[in-house]
């Protein structure tokens, strides 16, 4: 008998191989086979949920992987009886395969949307020319996804000028999908006072807005009001709208609006808060 290390079996899958760990913005496996490419992220829709993602089925790899045909030994199903109908594959040779095709019932919001790949017919192979083992992966239900704000922080920006560290403070709010947006439909406020803010980060799954200074002591809360916003995720989802909210103030103590490297005690004394006060009085 050989060893059992030395033995390879293909299309081995079920529950005991299962990966039940998973991180955000990346699909849990559900009886992914042990050893060899296999697949660990993917979406129903462009990557991470981008743009119209209509008719589109993204899976990333472990590993490079190539093919011959495509579609062979693939299918993609849902839990409420949906078939997506593969057209054609692209990406041979990479780690990212996208499917295009259709729906005979479109998904909906708590549908579990599964990619399955069977290796006694199909041709997926590794760099090494390896064939893939059978598999079957979750994938993110981008056509569904009900937007939504996973945490809100307040943090330190330190930005490099020359000798001196500019410093800003910012609400950092990330969602469970990539958004765009202005600032409209905001209010920001700190110790009270609401703030002008600089928005940044439309495009990813983290919006920033920079305010006017703010320290370790103030409340900070952040507010959305869906009728004047617009922050809209790539699959269409609107953010509907956020009551006024503390927001956890991580800034560390002490801080100085600016830094300077050649003189470290010259911002000391410019730290006041909204009334008048310094930062260390009550």
């Amino acid at each position: 008998m050989k060893p059992l290390l030395m033995m390879r079996t293909k299309g081995i899958t079920g529950p005991a191989f299962a990966n039940h760990t998973g991180i955000r913005g990346l699909s849990k496996s559900v009886g992914n086979s042990i050893g060899g490419v296999r697949a660990i992220a993917g979406w129903a829709g462009n990557p991470n949920c981008t743009g119209d993602g209509t008719g589109v089925v993204t899976v990333n790899f472990s590993d490079d992987v190539t093919y011959t045909n495509g579609t062979t030994g693939v299918s993609v199903t849902h839990s409420n009886g949906g078939v997506f109908t593969l057209g054609s594959a692209s990406g041979n040779g990479t780690s990212q395969l996208a499917y295009t095709g259709s729906w005979n019932i479109e998904p909906v919001h708590g549908d579990s949307i599964l990619w399955s790949y069977d290796a006694d017919t199909g041709d997926y192979v590794d760099g090494e020319s390896e064939p893939l083992i059978s598999q079957t992966f979750r994938l993110v239900n981008c056509t569904s996804l009900v937007l939504e704000v996973l945490s809100y922080s307040v943090t330190q920006i330190d930005t490099p000028n020359g000798d001196t560290i500019n410093r800003s403070q910012g609400i950092d709010v990330v969602f469970n999908q990539y958004v765009t947006a202005t600032k409209a439909g905001v209010t920001a406020t700190v110790h009270g006072a609401e703030q002008f803010v600089v928005i940044s980060g439309s495009g990813t799954d983290t919006l920033r807005y920079t305010l006017q200074r703010a320290i370790f002591k103030h409340d900070v809360t952040w507010a959305y009001d869906a009728v004047l916003g617009d922050i809209t995720s790539g699959s269409g989802e609107e953010l509907s709208s956020v009551p006024e909210f503390t927001v956890t103030n991580l800034l560390p103590e002490f801080t100085t609006w600016d830094y300077n490297i050649s003189a470290p005690n010259s911002y000391t004394d410019t730290l006041w808060d909204n009334d008048g006060t310094r930062f260390d009085e009550d």
